[in-house]
């Protein structure tokens, strides 16, 4: 099977960006056998798109399947098309604003520009094979349109429990204030930074030492993880999510998590032990850190993860599944010219691709 990736720009060292689960869901699926080729959207601001449909008019003629990451992927993909007799498969998946609409303020309000790309993705999820939703509450926007909600997997290897005070001194942390991790960009609206400053800053009075908030941004993936194990607890206080995987990624590190209801978090921390599922209210944040702070608790929220099957390899199963009942739904896989592909890990991260495609 050969499967063609469309999707945002992915994480490089110079850049590490928003889209390592990304990569590695993909580099999950490629584990599996499938011969994958990756078209994703780097290069000059706007002229990327032209070129990149021109890339993915070529390589969709190799492919058995289409799977797009995003929704602006996939109406890529399907102009990509435009005019082609025999159209490649798309398996389209959704990841959080491109149907939940984008924020720009700390009301929720949503910018014009993404209420109009949602209306888009909806018209095209009615005119692509499969569609994948990372929770039930995206699944809701496309009703009564069938979907598969399936959320990025972890990779229980990389993120595993570490010892605390070690992470620390890699990262020059000072070994007795308590940490807690903001994971998004200060300065998105959508990631609710004025509520977590707010959280901490009530907790505050109540500690014998200030704790401080760490924002997850701009950080190399391979340092992730001791982010997660150095500080005492990270917060997910976000207006708009669909599965976020730092919440999944804090589990697998037994991290405890204080998440408000914003996509699957209240799924993802039911009946875990040590973390906190609170209303978006700054006092009711501030509780659980100082419990989580005072008690120092550890959550057990790697076995958790485990046992609902969202490691790496489970989710890229139940992907490569999808694509095989679209295949068998067309009767055969297409018969393509044959070509060479490789892909390589690079030695400090996990999140890069080397390709060398050798089209015949």
């Amino acid at each position: 099977m050969r499967v063609l990736m469309v999707c945002p720009e992915l994480p490089s060292a110079s850049s590490p960006g928003s889209m390592a689960p990304g990569a590695r869901q993909i580099q999950s699926i490629a584990n599996l056998g499938i011969d994958v080729d990756i078209v994703d959207m780097r290069g000059i601001r706007f002229l990327k798109y032209l070129l990149n449909l021109t890339k993915i008019r070529r390589l969709a003629t190799y492919a058995d399947i289409i799977h797009a990451h995003f929704g602006y992927c996939g109406l890529l993909a399907k102009y990509a098309q435009l005019g082609k007799r025999s159209q490649t498969p798309i398996v389209m998946s959704f990841m959080g604003d491109d149907l939940l609409g984008t924020p720009y303020n700390s009301a929720g309000d949503l910018t014009w520009f993404s209420v109009q790309m949602v209306r888009q993705h909806k018209r095209l999820a009615r005119h692509v094979s499969q569609v994948i939703v990372k929770s039930a509450e995206m699944a809701s926007i496309l009703d009564p349109l069938a979907c598969t909600v399936i959320s990025n997997g972890v990779d229980v290897h990389a993120f595993q429990p570490q010892d605390s005070q070690l992470a620390r001194k890699q990262l020059g942390l000072d070994p007795q204030c308590p940490y807690i991790l903001f994971p998004g960009n200060p300065d998105n609206p959508r990631k609710g930074h004025s509520l977590a400053t707010e959280a901490v800053r009530l907790a505050n009075h109540r500690l014998d030492i200030p704790a401080q908030l760490i924002p997850l941004w701009g950080i190399q993936p391979d340092q992730v993880v001791l982010y997660m194990n150095a500080c005492n607890a990270m917060l997910m206080t976000s207006l708009v999510e669909g599965s976020p995987n730092v919440v999944k990624e804090a589990m697998a590190c037994n991290q405890p998590v204080v998440g408000v209801p914003v996509g699957d978090v209240h799924n993802l921390l039911d009946g875990v032990t040590g973390s906190f599922r609170v209303q978006r209210d700054a006092s009711q944040i501030a509780d659980a850190l100082v419990k989580i702070i005072e008690r120092n608790c550890k959550s057990d929220g790697r076995h958790a993860l485990i046992n609902r099957r969202l490691d790496l390899e489970s989710v890229a199963l139940s992907i490569v599944d999808i694509y095989e009942r679209v295949l068998d739904s067309r009767g055969a896989l297409a018969t393509r010219p044959p070509r060479s592909w490789n892909s390589e890990i690079g030695p400090q991260q996990d999140t890069r691709f080397t390709r060398r495609s050798q089209l015949n």
